[in-house]
């Protein structure tokens, strides 16, 4: 974990390079953002929906992007912040301990059911673990977030599924100098970044930033007494481990930390680096009876990427990118469960990298018409989340080589550990065609060998009317796959009870054991997007889509198994390809902008509507887990003078089916404001203090108790949620 003095020598080592550099003290990027209607941000560029430059209103699907003004004045500063109001997006917050928050997007429940990018790098899981989102992925860098909702492997192959979401960061030349933020609130909350960027010469620019956070978090027990009262703590068995007499205090600290680095050379070669870190409580959601509170109690995980771009221009018609990357998710050693599945005191450690080399080539066929093609060879390592550890991982011994025994067992039957290594092989093609001013179209491919399932064949193809100039209509077909992650193939946990039975083997209940057989998911898809434009400053959108998943990966149950040597378990189950889903849902976005001499005022709204149903190999069928069949997000932003802003939100989320598809009771909806407020140019006559601003959050200003879907046995089938929170911070450009 990083430490504070290393950070805040970051901070004063730029500090210092601004100064030495004589950066301009302005930020004209955000200020003409100031002038856009919202026609103009229809007709913004986005690079995500085909791996190419177009603009939004040509661009396949159904593509939102929230500009860096909206980041700013919404008060998001992560991306968790901004998945919460987006059309479509279910976020049960601090309701699972390995993920921390449990995303779905259209219906499509899991954090790896989309990818993350960052200026068109994948920043999540390599190998497709089910990652937590929160403070790891911070905005204080973006340009503009472009969300690609419905499938995309015809173009980024596996694991853009339900979506792709990617950060685009600010050129250096936008940036010129330094941008510095701290901010503090309840519960001993602590952000701060810096953002540095300068065109160093003529053909050399570089951009580098970073962000510290940490906090202590609410005590849930003050606010849900009910809840967390004082209980016993019961063991797996159900003997006494800790009276309640003996209980120790509600303890959920979270920290995190990330750092970018971009060099970009005479605008051909860029090298890039990406680094993320968190840390969160593994007793979040977890019923008191069931889990010790102690701040050693964390899932820690790392991200880091290290890339290298290369573009060249062969002909006027011909241009190409050549990416090479690495990159590797790790669940830190520290990572430790506190809960009675794990005997209050099991480790867990997880691995997984990628090397992989890209090559894309694009060809201008005529003004009309353009084809985009590319190659993908990527070559993956993992050694997947392993079954409950008596002590840490020892990262610097091989896999085979930890000694480890398993938990109950009197240190004699060794945990098996296992490492993976398989390839991948990708090819795309996609040709975009304007045929006239009212008609075009597009189509694609992209075909997968995995060595691990063969190959999969994934078409997207679509058509763009535009009737009249304020009216787009778009049809799209599209499929996707989701790769087997190896935490879900090799997925190895339970514990032994410590008791023998006649034949001298250890006892357990229950084991989750591999299934080295899984193979993928697969989507298909029909999204109808439809934008009307009542003029520059009044739109309408409207999106409606249909979706099947085959293959869906389910709990299968396996009964007694003798899998582990030496040990008998009375219950057992893998991961397998059993389910299937049907999707439907649909979404309509207003937004409203005035204009006044000096004053400005955006609205905006939306309300989603998804259904769908689960079907599990017992022949049960059931309502999508987490999933609120209905929500609806609002808000405006009214700014005086371009310098003061407010912005209220609302959210209203309506009864949500449990995160257990075998149980019928859902949670119970609810509302919610927030509030966002700031001041930019505090001291503008002072030009020593010029370019600073300040800004105020409150978080569930009514102060209501509410709750999200909760997870498995051990957790809250209802998990309590924060109470009022405050945050005020200030912000400094040089």
């Amino acid at each position: 974990m990083v430490k504070r003095t290393q950070f805040m020598y970051l901070l004063w080592l730029l500090f210092m390079i601004a100064f030495s550099t004589n950066a301009k003290a302005n930020d004209p990027e955000l200020d003409r953002m100031f002038e856009l209607s919202l026609e103009k941000l229809m007709q913004l560029e986005v690079s995500t929906p085909s791996d190419t430059i177009q603009k939004l209103e040509d661009a396949p699907g159904t593509i939102l992007v929230i500009t860096k003004k909206q980041i700013e004045e919404r008060g998001y500063v992560n991306l968790l912040d901004l998945l919460q109001d987006l059309p479509g997006v279910d976020v049960n917050q601090k309701s699972v301990e390995e993920w921390f928050n449990q995303v779905a997007i259209r219906g499509n429940v899991g954090n790896n059911n989309f990818i993350i990018m960052q200026d068109g790098v994948r920043i999540n899981s390599p190998t497709g673990e089910n990652i937590p989102i929160s403070d790891n992925f911070p905005l204080y860098h973006a340009k503009q977030v472009e969300v690609a909702f419905g499938p995309v492997s015809s173009v980024y192959g596996a694991d853009a599924f339900a979506g792709v979401i990617n950060v685009i960061t600010e050129k250096p030349e936008d940036i010129d100098g330094i941008r510095m933020s701290v901010t503090g609130g309840s519960d001993d909350y602590y952000y701060s970044y810096l953002n540095f960027g300068k065109q160093l010469t003529p053909w050399l620019s570089l951009k580098l930033g970073g962000h510290w956070n940490s906090s202590q978090n609410p005590d849930l027990s003050k606010t849900y007494d009910s809840a967390f009262q004082n209980v016993d703590v019961l063991s797996t068995d159900g003997s006494l481990f800790r009276s309640a007499n003996m209980r120790e205090s509600f303890t959920a600290p979270t920290s995190s930390y990330s750092f970018y680095l971009d060099l970009d050379i005479y605008k051909k070669l860029t090298f890039g680096i990406t680094r993320s870190f968190l840390s969160h409580p593994t007793t979040v959601g977890v019923k008191p009876e069931k889990t010790i509170f102690s701040k050693d109690a964390e899932w820690d995980s790392l991200i880091e990427t290290y890339n290298a771009k290369f573009k060249s221009d062969f002909t006027s018609s011909l241009v190409g990118e050549t990416n090479l990357n690495f990159s590797q998710y790790t669940t830190l050693p520290a990572t430790k469960f506190t809960n009675n599945f794990a005997n209050f005191n099991a480790y867990k450690y997880a691995r997984g990298r990628k090397w992989s080399l890209d090559q894309k080539m694009e060809y201008k066929v005529s003004k009309k018409h353009k084809v985009t093609a590319g190659l993908t060879l990527e070559a993956f390592n993992s050694i997947p989340k392993t079954t409950d550890l008596p002590s840490e991982y020892d990262s610097d011994k091989e896999a085979g080589d930890q000694g480890l025994f398993h938990i109950g067992t009197n240190n004699t039957l060794p945990i098996q550990f296992f490492e993976v290594d398989y390839q991948n092989y990708g090819l795309f093609i996609e040709s975009r065609s304007k045929w006239n001013d009212w008609f075009s179209s597009f189509a694609g491919f992209r075909f997968d060998y995995d060595s691990r399932f063969d190959g999969t064949f994934n078409p997207r193809v679509g058509v763009i009317f535009k009737p009249k100039k304020s009216t787009i209509l778009k049809l799209m077909y599209a499929e996707a796959f989701l790769a087997p992650a190896p935490s879900l193939a090799y997925a190895f946990f339970g514990t032994f009870k410590g008791t023998q039975d006649g034949m001298g083997r250890y006892e357990s209940d229950f084991f989750k054991l591999p299934n080295p057989d899984l193979g993928p998911e697969k989507t298909r898809t029909i999204d109808i997007n439809l934008t009307h434009k009542i003029n520059k400053n009044f739109i309408i959108k409207a999106d409606a889509y249909y979706t099947v998943i085959d293959d869906l990966i389910a709990d299968v149950d396996q009964g007694s198994s003798t899998f582990i040597d030496g040990g008998i378990i009375a219950s057992s189950g893998i991961f397998d390809n059993v389910g299937q889903a049907k999707i439907f849902g649909a979404d309509l976005i207003v937004e409203r902008k005035y204009d006044w001499e000096n004053k400005t005022l955006n609205l905006w709204g939306s309300y989603s509507w998804v259904d769908g149903t689960l079907e599990e190999p017992n022949g049960i069928t059931s309502d999508l887990p987490i999933v609120a069949k209905n929500k609806i997000k609002a808000g405006f932003t009214f700014t005086y003078l371009s310098d003061y802003f407010i912005t209220p939100k609302f959210i209203w989320v309506g009864r949500t089916s449990h995160f257990r598809t075998n149980r019928s009771e859902k949670v119970s909806s609810y509302a919610l404001l927030n509030l966002h407020m700031g001041i930019r140019n505090i001291f503008e006559n002072n030009i020593a203090w010029r370019n600073m601003s300040a800004f105020l959050s409150i978080k569930i200003l009514a102060d209501v108790k509410y709750f999200n879907a909760g997870g498995g046995s051990n957790l809250f089938g209802t998990s309590p949620r924060d109470p009022r929170r405050f945050f005020f911070g200030i912000r400094k450009v040089f």
